[in-house]
């Protein structure tokens, strides 16, 4: 069973990773289905800084290739996409994915192309390096609720963006 020591020191790892990631103007794009219990984390993530970050943070939902343009349009340096993922952790464990290669193996299923094809093609497009967000998934059974280690990680993985999103604000990043 882990520590107190050593859940505090993974903790740190991902905000750190987070954070180094996290470079000029930052843009999220949230992902996942909210009526699939934890695989709504990214859309939850989104939802709750959309109202505050409108220009820089994307609820893709279900179909986050319907959102290639506007985040295109936004111009992003960093990409950070958020979504809930099968990678064997403990679930509620968060992972940062700096790369598409990192990413090709954090696969949930539930959607129809891998994420780091689809984290490719945006940072292909867009010019920006793209990170992924990976929450570990334990329930994605229609009609269940988020699990609260999902919910709690939603929420942590949401106040770090925040946080990052309005750095990138003041400083005025495009």
């Amino acid at each position: 069973m882990p520590t107190r020591d050593s859940a505090a020191g993974a903790a740190a790892s991902w905000i750190v990773a987070l954070r180094e990631a996290a470079g000029g103007r930052v843009v999220v794009l949230g992902i996942g289905n909210d009526l699939r219990a934890d695989d709504g984390a990214g859309a939850l993530v989104a939802q709750s800084l959309l109202e505050r970050f409108p220009d820089a943070v994307f609820d893709g939902g279900q179909a986050p290739e319907s959102y290639a343009g506007p985040i295109r349009r936004a111009q992003p340096d960093t990409l950070i996409v958020v979504d809930a993922s099968d990678f064997g952790g403990a679930p509620g464990e968060i992972r940062v994915a700096p790369t598409t290669d990192d990413a090709a193996g954090l696969t949930l299923g539930t959607h129809t192309l891998p994420i780091g094809t689809f984290m490719q093609a945006l940072g292909e497009m867009t010019g920006a390096v793209v990170h992924l967000v990976a929450i570990q998934a334990e329930v994605t059974e229609f009609g269940v609720a988020m699990t609260p280690e999902v919910a709690a990680a939603a929420a942590a993985v949401a106040r770090e963006l925040a946080t990052i999103l309005k750095t990138s604000t003041e400083r005025g990043d495009r």
